[in-house]
């Protein structure tokens, strides 16, 4: 079976001279991208790098950061992509639950964790290597010195279907962050299923905006990779900046989180563009209401639209096209469903003895197939209740209706989607609960049109810091703590939390009063 490191050297040796991926003013063929990303696989054996070791990155969209990862696929290595908004504290969490012993960061970045470049040995002692993708500093090396020193031998390992590609870490309902194990075999099945259901071909030009450190970024690089296509990366979602991209380059593929689709279709230069290269925009991540939709459908047409259901875990789930997304008519109604079970993907809705249970019925959504990831790391506990039978239990609530179509309905467990990135509410309110006048507090997710959700915490305060704590005072709290995506829009007050019979805060009754 095909690894990841296949799918460039595919093109590589198909398509040497056809320009693959583009980055700024920068251009680069299959056979450019394949003879850097073996250099770079080639330095990373030569610095003493060996296959399953784990190597850290954290950088917006870049080149470097698509070489990076097919040169872990060569050389059998482990990647580790680290949200590039988290925080020093954050980011030295993941490096060291994951072991890396490398870590590769963006000079762009450097001011973010300038407290463990300064401290290596007491925030990350096993990163023996960090590489920055700029200029050198003290104890560092750059990335393209080291693609500089790299020995011309080749250091590829034996890479199986089922040997670990990356530890992806995502927000947990406990507040801990979980890395989950992804496979190339995983890969190479979300990028199969994607080929065939975008209907996918080698004239392609997709618009990379998501981060590479998300799966939601990743997949359509291999998705277009595979199937020889062109890839522009944007580092930053910029509204005028991918219009302007879409008519100089002709775009055709476009995937969004409904935040960013929200200000895309509310910008005021859109009519003064030439968008009809488009033919696919995925909208996905994050809630959307159907409101949203069609409001988005009348301004960009209705059948370039794509959705479904997806996460972490097991990439693409379910599919909803573009031929089915219409504004009148009976398939309208489907609207707001995320879709009908992926190809080679097997889709359930089952009550919580596990037993599938009829349309209509809301349960839990759990799937089985190649994408299936093989667990989280160093958490076999977590691994044990969400992996079951070779079943993945997504925590996710919905039904199917008589057609078939999934709806999705809420989350079993207290993520937030805000944004297109997990928040999970325990961790922020284990961050809100350490301020010293706080007595209880609760957050919830509260439906926003730009963010998809936004995080509000709402706090009772203890009897003697009543009146002289304000809001401000808690966010200031949060921004030294949390990554801004984590932090609460929104603090209200109230004077107790509403309980349930067994005197525990519910949720339940905030989120009637608040949403």
């Amino acid at each position: 079976m095909v690894t990841v490191r296949d799918i460039l050297e595919r093109n590589a040796r198909l398509h040497p001279r056809k320009v693959g991926l583009i980055d700024g003013d920068k251009r680069f063929t299959y056979s450019e991208i394949d003879e850097r990303a073996n250099r770079l696989c080639s330095a990373l054996n030569h610095l003493g790098l060996k296959k399953g070791d784990k190597i850290a990155i954290m950088a917006h969209n870049c080149h470097e950061y698509v070489e990076f990862y097919f040169a872990i696929a060569k050389g059998g290595y482990v990647a580790v992509p680290i949200n590039a908004r988290l925080t020093a504290t954050e980011v030295a969490y993941n490096l060291n639950h994951s072991e890396s012993i490398a870590f590769i960061y963006h000079e762009a970045l450097e001011d973010q964790i300038e407290v463990i470049l300064k401290n290596k040995k007491s925030y990350v002692p096993n990163a023996n290597h960090i590489i920055t993708i700029g200029k050198e500093r003290e104890n560092t090396i750059s990335f393209n010195s080291l693609l500089d020193i790299a020995p011309y031998e080749s250091a590829y390992a034996q890479v199986e279907p089922d040997d670990l590609f990356m530890i992806l870490y995502t927000s947990g309902t406990t507040g801990i962050p979980k890395g989950v194990m992804i496979s190339h075999r995983n890969i190479v099945a979300n990028t199969n299923s994607t080929i065939i259901e975008k209907r996918i071909v080698p004239e392609d030009i997709n618009l990379l905006v998501l981060p590479l450190f998300h799966i939601a970024g990743f997949w359509p690089l291999t998705t277009h990779f595979y199937r020889s296509g062109l890839t522009i990366l944007l580092p930053r979602f910029d509204a005028e900046k991918i219009l302007q991209t879409i008519e100089k380059e002709k775009v055709t593929f476009l995937n969004l989180v409904p935040t960013m689709l929200q200000r895309l279709i509310t910008h005021p230069g859109l009519k003064d563009y030439d968008l009809s290269s488009l033919r696919f925009l995925m909208y996905a991540g994050a809630p959307s209401t159907v409101e949203q939709i069609k409001e988005a459908m009348s301004i960009l047409g209705q059948h370039i639209f794509y959705t479904g259901l997806g996460c972490t875990e097991a990439g693409m789930i379910t599919n909803f096209p573009g031929t089915e997304h219409h504004l009148d008519g009976p398939l309208s109604e489907k609207l707001g469903s995320v879709g009908k079970d992926g190809i080679n993907v097997e889709v359930k809705i089952v009550d919580n003895e596990g037993v599938e249970l009829p349309p209509g019925k809301v349960g839990e959504i759990i799937v089985k197939g190649d994408n299936v990831s093989l667990g989280y790391w160093k958490m076999p506990q977590e691994t044990a209740k969400t992996y079951k039978n070779g079943w993945l239990y997504t925590g996710d609530l919905g039904y199917r209706d008589d057609d078939g179509y999934i709806f999705h309905v809420d989350r079993k467990k207290d993520i937030i989607i805000s944004g297109g990135e997990n928040v999970s509410s325990r961790e922020v309110e284990s961050i809100i609960y350490q301020h010293p006048a706080v007595k209880e507090v609760a957050v919830i997710g509260i439906p926003d049109k730009e963010w998809g959700e936004s995080v509000r915490a709402i706090v009772s305060l203890k009897p003697h810091y009543k009146n002289k704590v304000s809001e401000q005072d808690i966010m200031d709290f949060c921004r030294q703590r949390l990554a801004g995506f984590k932090r609460p829009k929104k603090i209200t007050f109230l004077d107790e939390l509403p309980k349930n019979s067994v005197g525990k805060i519910s949720k339940a009754e905030l989120r009637k009063l608040y949403r």
